[in-house]
């Protein structure tokens, strides 16, 4: 009999690792007693409500999360809120809260994560990541989170790993209804119908998601600036000229904002019929949400702090929409065959993404200034075969094959340009994947189970450069790239585990990292003008661990996890921006290595915690670099550590939860810490520490009542920025040695007087500085929700 499986956290407290402390021993203890009476752990899976991250085996070889979004209904929480509770993984809202929004696993690029939704790819050629923030998450059943090694049933080989979103079952006659609201001006509600149909079951799902997002926060530039005095005794005021006030206006310019242009609104509907071996699906999202302006640092000045201000008529105050419009459908068949099964999916894709400036100044007309357009058409087959044999023997096997052909085009247009410019409005590429997966068993080591996978993977379709210039580059045609991977699992009957992963990557350039966006990114370019090819980012990935999962008394069981990974990514493909334009570059080799630590523990039925801590560090080696604005594109730091970006140091989630009145009522606390993440070679966004506080009221009759508060100390709109971003400048110059006044001007006088004119004094002061995007503080919530 094979032992449980270990376990999944969801978590929130830099405290994890006190508890992790406490576990190691008496899991020892516990491990010596089963083999001592060669007896076997046999524990029931611990079922929390508001909280539960398991791990699933059978799902991969290597170490996946399992998380279901059910069990935080009510708590206003979205895909991303759920993905920050699993180790290993970060997620970045790029425009702070309900914008654009990517995810990294164990240090990756968003651009390195695959996205799946029931399997079929998200990821589409024209963005550099997907975007979490269109998901729904009423409709889905459970999201799935593959680190360091990715089953072959799965498109790619992703450096960072795999999220699959996989949509609820039809079945029977159900469903549910669920209205919510919360702070500024958020809103929840969603409604599914099963209802059985043909032989099968069809499933009716609709939600809608909205938030005005104006939020308060206070901007500490200009406290900091008013009062900031330099070494000699000047004031930053006095050196400057006083700039408190907005030249146009005459406003004075206050710290205290309240965010503007940061609405969003999404509804989603799911159309899923299902019986025993068919699958049809359709699905379609649309959402429209305004883009927020970035808050300055200290360094830009007072006068430039004009981001927020209703009254200030830049392009700060400018409602700039985004808008999006997403069908997709699947066909799928699956049965089986003795021990042969088979399966096949037929997919289309097809996604409308809008910009316009809906403030747009007619006298200034830059290239995609008022609007821009793009539309991604995409078209797939994947097919699946599994083969299982030799089950009692020395050696099991179950053998899959998978393997697909996806067909995209981009259509693109935007304002501004002329017939003769280099935009291109049509890009069309085809992506073929051939995956092979072994799961061997081997009975004489205590069923060692070993897994290699191989892979093939073929770009077809992009051409580097503009088809209108001479000096275009070479076609991208990027030929078939063999990649595998080989994982090693060993499960004890004392309900210990020990694990190990390893394999090589590649990951082709997208349109958007090719061509750019027609605007400021645009293809890179040599010297002489000619397009550079981008070359595929390659890299190996690997982890190795142990765990225990098991029982510490008769009515406390637990368990925990300790797993050591790394990553190497070779011609990782970055951006590279200079005040005029942007490009992306094969900018050089990185290595990134942590440790992961998640647990938990549930006494009787009456309480549980759960938590992960991720402490991690990417950075170039071998020469490579990153630079990301400034003054100069060739600008180095010699002797610093090139870190990769957006890749916090340390992350670390709990959450416990406690039941009382038999189960009908839990309460529960919910923490979480993001490290320093660096956002250029010296600049960071300070680390960010939040706690939420929630609860579940069961009513009869199916009703439930949910009600809490995200972020409680309002710590999101106070995060603060570090590094050289924040620095002041101030320099005064004069004669050295001094001059007597001739002319009246100092530096004539030196020059007459043979002295050498420059800086007498120079000095930086750091000034307290918000971060380019706060996020929302202190929100209330409540919903209401009925299941039958």
């Amino acid at each position: 009999m094979r032992p449980p499986a270990l376990f999944r956290c969801t978590p929130r407290t830099a405290n994890a690792l006190l508890c992790a402390a406490a576990l190691i021993p008496a899991a020892a203890l516990a491990a010596d007693s089963d083999s001592a009476s060669g007896t076997e752990t046999a524990l029931a899976p611990i079922q929390v409500t508001g909280s539960r991250i398991d791990l699933r085996e059978e799902l991969s070889p290597g170490v996946v999360s399992v998380a279901y979004p059910d069990d935080v209904k009510g708590e206003h929480k979205s895909i991303p809120e759920l993905l920050d509770q699993i180790p290993g993984v970060y997620v970045r809202r790029v425009s702070g809260s309900g914008s654009y929004t990517t995810a990294t696993i164990r240090g990756s690029a968003p651009s390195q994560v695959n996205i799946y939704i029931d399997g079929v790819p998200l990821n589409t050629a024209s963005e550099t990541a997907a975007d979490l923030s269109t998901l729904p998450i009423s409709n889905v059943e459970r999201v799935e989170v593959y680190r360091g090694t990715t089953p072959a049933r799965f498109s790619g080989a992703p450096i960072g790993g795999a999220i699959n979103i996989v949509t609820k079952k039809p079945s029977g006659f159900s469903g549910s209804v669920s209205v919510g609201a919360r702070s500024f001006g958020g809103a929840q509600q969603s409604a599914n119908l099963n209802v059985p149909l043909l032989g099968g079951n069809l499933l009716i799902g609709l939600d809608n998601d909205r938030s005005d997002g104006d939020f308060k926060y206070k901007n500490y530039a200009v406290g900091g600036l008013k009062n900031l005095v330099f070494g000699d005794g000047v004031s930053y005021l006095a050196d400057s000229g006083d700039r408190t006030t907005d030249i146009k206006t005459g406003r004075t310019i206050p710290e205290e904002r309240r965010r503007m242009n940061n609405k969003s609104e999404k509804q989603n509907v799911l159309l899923k019929w299902q019986d025993e071996r068919f699958v049809l699906k359709f699905a379609q999202t649309d959402m429209e949400r305004y883009l927020p302006a970035a808050v300055l640092t200290a360094s830009s000045g007072i006068g430039a702090q004009t981001t927020d201000l209703p009254w200030v008529d830049t392009f700060y105050r400018q409602r700039r929409q985004q808008r999006i419009e997403q069908q997709e459908g699947l066909a799928g068949w699956r049965d089986n065959f003795g021990n042969l099964g088979l399966s096949l999916n037929l997919t289309w894709l097809d996604k409308n993404q809008t910009f316009r400036n809906l403030d747009f100044n007619p006298a200034t007309n830059y290239i995609g200034e008022r609007w821009t357009d793009y539309r991604t058409k995409r078209y797939g087959i994947a097919g699946d075969a599994t083969y299982a044999f030799g089950d009692g023997g020395a050696f099991s096997h179950l053998f899959e094959i998978h393997a697909e052909r996806y067909w995209e085009t981009l259509f693109s247009d935007i304002s501004g340009r002329t017939p003769a410019s280099d935009f291109i409005p049509e890009f069309r590429r085809i992506k073929t994947n051939l995956q092979v997966q072994d799961t061997v068993t081997v009975a004489a080591l205590g069923n060692l189970q070993v897994t290699p996978i191989g892979r093939l993977e073929k770009l077809e379709g992009p051409v580097i450069g503009s088809r209108w210039s001479p000096l275009a580059g070479p076609a991208g045609q990027y030929d078939w790239e063999p990649t595998g991977s080989l994982s090693v699992k060993k499960h004890f009957t004392s309900g210990w585990q020990v694990f190990g992963n390893y394999g090589n990557y590649i990951r082709y350039p997208n349109f958007y990292e090719i061509y750019g966006n027609g605007i400021g990114y645009v293809p890179g370019a040599d010297s002489n003008g000619r397009a550079i090819q981008l070359k595929p980012e390659t890299g190996r990935n690997g982890d190795f661990g142990f765990g225990w999962d098991g029982r510490l008394s008769e009515k406390l069981r637990g368990g925990f996890r300790l797993t050591y990974f790394q990553r190497e990514a070779d011609n990782a493909i970055t951006l590279y921006a200079t005040p005029l334009a942007a490009k992306y570059i094969n900018s050089g080799d990185t290595l990134t290595q942590g440790v992961e630590l998640e647990g938990k523990l549930a006494w009787s039925d009456r309480a549980d915690l759960q938590f992960a801590v991720t402490q991690q560090e990417g950075r170039y080696v071998n020469g490579g670099w990153y630079y990301n604005g400034g003054t100069s594109g060739a600008e180095r730091f010699p002797g610093k550590t090139v870190h990769t970006l957006y890749t916090p140091l340390l992350v670390a989630n709990a959450r416990l939860n406690l039941h009382f009145l038999g189960g009908r009522l839990t309460t529960y606390v919910e923490g979480k810490h993001t490290g320093r993440t660096y956002t250029d070679v010296t600049s960071w966004e300070n680390s960010l520490t939040t706690f939420d506080l929630g609860a579940h009221y069961k009513i009869d009759k199916g009703w439930r009542l949910s009600a809490g508060v995200i972020d409680l100390f309002d710590a999101g709109p106070r995060q603060t920025a570090g590094g050289r971003v924040t620095a002041v400048p101030y320099n005064r110059y004069g004669c050295t040695p001094s001059a007597p006044v001739i002319t009246g001007d100092p530096g004539t006088d030196c020059a007459i007087m043979g002295g050498t004119w420059g800086s007498v004094y120079s000095e930086l002061r750091e000034v307290k500085s918000n971060v380019g995007y706060p996020q929302q503080g202190r929100t209330f919530y409540a919903t209401l929700a009925y299941t039958f």
